[in-house]
């Protein structure tokens, strides 16, 4: 190591009491990030790569963050910012070294052109730089850098990371710092670090956050502002005093954004701007036009200018999906932040001419529902599909990932209020004549409140657009369909974006000028409130006859199609209503439908909270559906009847075995018919639930069958004669799966096959007991149709 000049005296006298901050860099070193063509070979095993050299360094690495951040720290008095520079510095002739270099093949070999670092060092600075020479992955051992930091550990100190690689180097780097230096404030800027993976780079970042506690900030300004500096002091380079020449059209820039704008665009002579959309957030969101400085025009760009933490945070979303996306997406082609504003420069390369306008716009003005069913096929079928094909089932709170809290009560009753004109005090208004509803802050105030204990529910989450409305669609000049505004993209219910897009649909896009059609709009509601089955297809058939309700339920249909695949086999509707809701309450607050869209919206919540309220309170206390029966068909004495219902005691939904066995005795159950293997038991955390139904004296008959699958003819003619043997001595049998549809939906249809009740009706009998959705799928019911008795 390269002791530094001025080191602290042990025990932190002076700086470190006044509250000190430390930049440490990480291998900012030519072998690690130099940048390299797309097409170039890697130049050694811990290269990073094209993209994650250009992400890190920007286009012309002169005028790029990393330069920018370091030009910053050397001009900062060492009393604000100490900078630490660690590099790997190797000498193939030590023993010592040569198993490292072997694993990782050689690269910073010291003295030559491959360690020397990436950014400029100024030739004349007053700072006293401490340079870390390090040899292995752990930069403490032989190094001198517990030395540099020692001082610093007795008074409050902000240790901020740059440099590569994020899953290494960087991870182990702020591991030993927070093991050695507990006390210190250690943050990373995303936009300062990589990986030669994307994936492994946000890994990473997410496991610094959540394991060592690192705060990961995501603009270059907000990291300089955390280190203790401004971006007014940081300013951005390669300006040109003459060009660009900005016609801003109607956007209206101020002079922050005026800055930045040039900046994005300094190798330009002139850009002009076509607004796409912006202003509810304090954001700028406009299509480009843009001439180089030798009178070239550039391809389409959208620029978008908001705050400096949220455009952080877009950039980083829109990272985490680029790859995935490909030639569907965007290229992020430069970024920037100046005093509390941010801005990104996308680049859609294969655009075919300008910006011409938005889905909504287009769709407002009567696009013909062929080009509207393109639009979507290509939104969701092809660029969102390659996301949603990664959705996997995870375990989460649905009210919780909604944002459902009863903080919001107050707000959405003053919505509310506002619609209908008057003063809501009850629990239920008159939104017409004749058309009375739940006052949706009801649900905000008591029953978030009061709702107890209840099992986590499982959905599918991918990552999503997370705020896919028609603005945020744009077309070209060749119709070719983009998508613009990243910033709530995330991983979140797989469902989101089209739910999203049916609340606008509805509520923005669809017009509704008199209460006649209001009314109308009315009865595609209800017609979506009872649904009971994912799968199921929305009937052809518009409940209204209006021309703007039936082009609104056609588009409806299109994007419901894609429903089945995205949510497998995970039916249940309580998804698709808690989804509505939220989009639904949300658009109560919006300033851009009408009076009587806002109605629609205020009714949809309304119905919206009946069912998820229902739902809800339902399903804290173990309930059995019993079979409604002719006498004839039961052939019993009284009390004889069959009922089904979910896996008592499933520790996954926090059900406790003890208390669904005395819901089963409340509900007057004699005998018991199970159909879950041993191995399923175990997984739902009732292994011992056979023995359980026994000890508790209910006769027990446990016949496995697979999930999803069909049985035999023989296994369904022996559970029918077992469960008729019970309902003839008048006994109440209850037969269940895990889910309380598929198999035992199935079984139960054969006990009514074997009273002589035809196919069609016992299969309607069945889910009309227990929805729609019993007897899943085609393979059970086709064991139910096929099924005969002697």
């Amino acid at each position: 190591m390269i002791q530094p000049k001025n080191a602290p005296a042990s025990g932190g006298e002076g700086l470190a009491r006044a509250g000190h901050s430390l930049l440490i860099t990480q291998c900012l070193q030519n072998d690690f990030v130099k940048p390299i063509g797309r097409f170039d070979p890697i130049p050694n095993q811990l290269h990073v790569g094209h993209a994650e050299a250009l992400r890190l360094l920007g286009e012309t690495p002169a005028e790029g963050p990393v330069e920018r951040m370091m030009q910053w720290a050397y001009a900062q008095p060492d009393e604000l910012v100490r900078v630490v520079h660690i590099r790997d510095w190797h000498d193939p002739s030590q023993p010592e070294q040569r198993s490292h270099l072997a694993q990782f093949g050689e690269h910073c070999i010291r003295d030559t052109e491959g360690a020397r670092f990436v950014f400029t060092e100024p030739q004349r600075h007053a700072k006293d730089i401490a340079l870390i020479n390090s040899v292995t992955l752990n930069d403490f051992e032989g190094t001198g850098l517990t030395e540099v930091l020692a001082p610093y550990g007795s008074g409050p100190c902000r240790v901020g990371l740059t440099g590569v690689w994020t899953e290494a180097k960087v991870l182990f780097l702020a591991y030993e710092i927070r093991t050695r230096f507990p006390e210190f404030e250690i943050a990373v800027c995303s936009a300062l670090t990589a990986s030669s993976s994307r994936q492994h780079h946000f890994q990473a970042l997410s496991q610094l956050d959540r394991i060592i506690g690192v705060q990961v900030i995501d603009s270059v300004g907000g990291f300089i502002d955390w280190l203790g500096g401004g971006t007014t002091n940081a300013p951005l380079l390669g300006l040109r005093e003459k060009y660009p020449v900005i016609d801003a059209g109607e956007a209206q820039l101020d002079p922050t954004d005026a800055m930045l704008l040039r900046f994005l665009f300094r190798d330009c002579r002139s850009v002009t701007l076509k607004l796409l959309g912006g202003g509810f957030s304090g954001n700028l969101v406009a299509g480009t036009t843009s001439v180089d400085l030798h009178g070239h025009e550039q391809v389409p760009h959208v620029v978008k200018i908001g705050p400096q933490d949220k455009m952080g945070r877009e950039r980083t979303n829109f990272e985490q999906v680029q790859d995935v996306m490909g030639n569907n997406a965007p290229q992020i082609s430069d970024f920037a932040d100046l005093d509390d504003r941010g801005a990104i420069k996308y680049r859609y390369a294969s655009m075919g001419g300008s910006f011409t306008t938005t889905f909504q716009k287009e769709y407002q003005r009567g696009l013909a529902l062929e080009k509207v069913e393109q639009v979507i096929n290509t939104v969701y079928g092809e660029q969102l599909m390659r996301l949603y094909k990664a959705a996997t089932l995870e375990s989460g709170d649905l009210l919780e990932h909604y944002f459902f809290a009863p903080e919001r009560a107050p707000g959405v009753q003053r919505s509310v209020e506002q619609i209908v004109g008057h003063e809501v005090p009850g629990d239920t208004l008159e939104l017409l004549p004749g058309v009375e509803v739940t006052n949706p802050a009801v649900f905000y105030r008591r029953t978030l409140a009061q709702l107890p204990a209840r099992a986590q529910d499982r959905f599918y989450q991918a990552h999503v657009h997370g705020d896919l409305n028609g603005q945020n669609i744009v077309l070209d000049g060749h119709d070719n369909v983009w998508l613009i505004d990243f910033f709530h993209t995330r991983r979140a219910h797989v469902l989101m974006d089209l739910v999203k897009m049916e609340n606008d649909l509805f509520y923005i896009f669809t017009p509704v000028q008199t209460e006649h059609e209001l009314r109308e709009a009315f009865k595609l509601t209800d017609a979506l409130i009872d649904v009971q089955d994912l799968w199921a297809e929305l009937p052809a058939q518009c409940p209204s006859t209006l021309p703007q309700m039936q082009r609104a339920w056609a588009t409806l249909r299109m994007l419901r199609a894609y429903y089945r695949r995205l949510v497998h086999s995970d039916r249940a509707p309580l998804q698709l209503f808690v989804a509505m809701l939220r989009y639904a309450g949300h658009t109560l607050s919006f300033d851009e439908p009408t009076p009587l869209q806002l109605k629609w919206a205020l009714y949809t919540a309304a119905r919206c909270v009946d069912r998820v309220q229902a739902t809800l309170t339902a399903s804290t206390r173990l309930r059995v559906d019993f079979l409604e029966l002719a006498d004839e068909v039961s052939s019993g004495g009284p009390g004889g009847r069959v009922g089904l219902t979910v896996l008592p005691g499933r520790r996954d939904w926090r059900r406790h075995l003890r208390e669904d066995l005395g819901s089963l005795r409340e509900a007057g159950v004699d005998a018991v018919v199970c159909l879950v293997p041993h191995e399923e038991l175990e997984r739902y955390g009732v292994p011992e639930l056979i023995d359980a139904y026994r000890d508790s004296g209910l006769a027990t008959l446990h016949m496995p069958l697979l999930d999803q699958k069909g049985a035999s003819a023989d296994k369904l003619r022996e559970a029918a004669a077992w469960v008729q043997v019970r309902v003839a001595a008048g006994q109440s049998v209850l037969v269940h799966c895990v889910g309380g549809l598929g198999r035992s939906g199935m079984v139960a249809a054969a006990w009514l096959r074997s009273r002589g009740v035809s196919a069609d009706d016992a299969l309607q009998i069945v889910r009309a007991a227990r929805g729609p959705r019993a007897v899943e799928t085609k393979i059970q019911e086709r064991c139910v149709r096929t099924l005969r008795f002697g």
